[in-house]
Formats: structure tokens, C-alpha cells, sequence
């Protein structure tokens, strides 16, 4: 599967429900609910899970397809970011959860929707906002940003060898670059790549959607929230899938054992098998690392 198909897989799924160890009607958090793979998981093995998503269509996705055990009270769903975990913890449950799980991933049907603005495939406006309830959208920094910061950006955040020309051609355009085809035909024009793994939109499309989000500043404010709401013993197993991601994760993993709150359960990250990224390229990049509290 492509990163661009409409079908989801929930990746290195076995490795980090192992990796909970999950108890029988103890809470346990899937801080990204996305399209609930983690969540019908640690469900089946009878788990109370408290969910959350920032992504309205993802809840009402969830709603519907677990509407049994929203009823018997096994799942709680929430629209917010998980940078608001300790509040949303603290109201909805009694208990200090065992585990807590993070799919830093975009699922499949974000990626392919026009309309959302992440697909370089299919037309639509540049928006990218994960949460419609945020204000600025990819177009309006495109828009706003100079042409040095909109470079740096692209490069930080996306990795694209050739930020500067693309910033440039963005800057230099006639026209406002205001939907995902304009954008997409500007950037394969600058590269003029030859056909490989990844579309040339790939990298730029990568940054302006962790930028619109501030999805690493939203990393870095919730994990130290985790470690705080777990139970003793408890486990935090987050999965990530760009370079930023990992490195935010193993920096505070790190800290944390030194000061002795617990220790790291993967000295090493772990990736997927060969089969897993044959069944489901977009899991190439995944990294998944766990860490047990005190």
C-alpha cells in the first residue's frame, strides 16, 4: 500500500501492544486515535481505553464504528490534542492509566483527501490543519512567511535538498499559490526529479503539514504529561516517522532514565520487518520506542 491509498494499517500494531504488556480492564491511553487500529487492538484484549484525536472526521469515524463499547463504557472518545492530555485524563478517568500509546502518523485517508489538503494527488485548497478549529492554514504560510524562513522550514522540517530554489519559485510566482496541484507542479518543475520512491511533493508537503500543526512542539509539550499520569510501572510506546519525531522522543527517554524515572524497554528503536513495509510501504520509516516508569 501506498502512502497514497485510501485503506489505513496501523503500523508496527503487534510490536506495541507487546510492548504494553496490556492488563485486563486497566485504562490504558491511544493519544492518537486516528482510525482507531491501536485502540480495536487493545480493546480485543479487554482493555478500558481512553482515546483522543484532534481530527473532528476521525472521531466521528470512531463513533460509529465503536459504538457498542462507547455504550458499555470500555471506550471514551475525545476531540483534542494530545498536548492537552494531562487535562483531558485527569476529568474523563479515575485511575492512573498503565499505558499510553503515540502513532505520530497521518493515516491513509488524510493523505488522499483533496479536500483536507494534504494530497499532492488530489486538487484542493492548501490547508493541512489536522484540527479545522486552527487558524492558519499551509497556503497562509506560503503566503506569509519570507522567503529565507520559508526555505529553512522546508529544509528542518521536510529535509528538501533544494528548499532554497523552491522557496524562491514560491516567492517569485505570478500567482498566490493557494491549492495542492499548483504547489505539486511547482515543486516537480523545480527538481525536474526522475521517477522514484518518493513524489517530488513529497518533502515540502511533509513540513508545511508539521508546521501547520506545530506537531513537534505538540510532542515535546505531551509526553512529559504521560510520564506524569502513569500508573507506577506504567509504559509509554510511541511511534514516529520523521527524524524531528524520533529525536524529541529518544532525547526525553534519555533524560528521564538518567534521573532515574524509569528506564528505556528499547536500547534500540524498533522498525518494521521487511514483509510489514512490503504490505504497507508508508511503515518504511517508522521507529517505535517504549519506555516503563518508576
Amino acid at each position: 500500500m501506498s502512502p497514497q491509498t485510501s485503506e489505513h494499517k496501523s503500523v508496527l500494531l503487534d510490536e506495541a501492544v507487546e510492548l504494553l504488556a496490556v492488563e485486563p480492564e486497566a485504562w490504558y491511553v491511544d493519544a492518537t486515535f486516528g482510525r482507531g487500529g491501536h485502540t480495536a487492538k487493545l480493546l480485543s484484549l479487554k482493555a478500558k481505553v481512553l482515546a483522543l484525536d484532534w481530527d473532528e472526521a476521525a472521531i466521528k469515524a470512531g463513533e460509529r464504528q465503536f459504538a457498542t463499547q462507547i455504550k458499555a463504557g470500555q471506550l471514551i472518545l475525545v476531540r483534542e490534542s494530545f498536548s492537552q492530555l494531562e487535562k483531558v485524563v485527569s476529568e474523563l478517568i479515575k485511575q492512573s492509566p498503565k499505558g499510553i500509546l503515540y502513532d505520530f502518523g497521518t493515516s491513509s485517508d488524510q493523505l488522499t483527501s483533496g479536500e483536507r489538503g494534504f494530497s499532492f494527488l488530489a486538487d484542493g485548497e492548501l490547508d493541512m490543519r489536522m484540527d479545522t478549529r486552527l487558524g492558519v492554514k499551509a497556503k497562509d504560510l506560503l503566503a506569509l512567511i519570507p522567503e529565507k524562513q520559508l526555505a529553512q522550514l522546508f529544509w528542518e522540517y521536510g529535509g528538501e535538498e533544494k528548499s532554497r530554489q523552491i522557496a524562491k519559485a514560491i516567492k517569485s510566482s505570478a500567482l498566490p499559490i493557494t491549492s495542492t496541484l499548483a504547489l505539486s507542479n511547482l515543486i516537480s518543475a523545480v527538481k525536474r526529479q526522475k521517477s522514484g520512491k518518493l513524489h517530488p511533493a513529497t518533502k515540502v508537503f511533509q513540513a508545511l503539514r508539521i508546521a501547520v500543526n506545530s506537531e513537534l512542539d505538540e510532542i515535546g509539550q505531551s509526553l512529559p504529561q504521560a510520564l506524569r499520569l502513569l500508573d507506577q510501572k506504567g509504559k509509554i510506546v510511541a511511534i514516529s516517522f520523521h527524524e524531528g519525531e524520533d529525536r524529541i522522543i529518544k532525547q526525553l527517554f534519555k533524560a528521564w532514565e538518567a534521573d532515574h524515572k524509569g528506564g528505556q524497554l528499547t536500547k534500540k528503536p524498533v522498525i518494521p520487518t521487511d514483509q510489514e513495509i512490503a504490505q504497507n510501504p508508508r511503515s518504511r520509516s517508522a521507529k517505535l520506542r517504549a519506555f516503563r516508569k518508576n
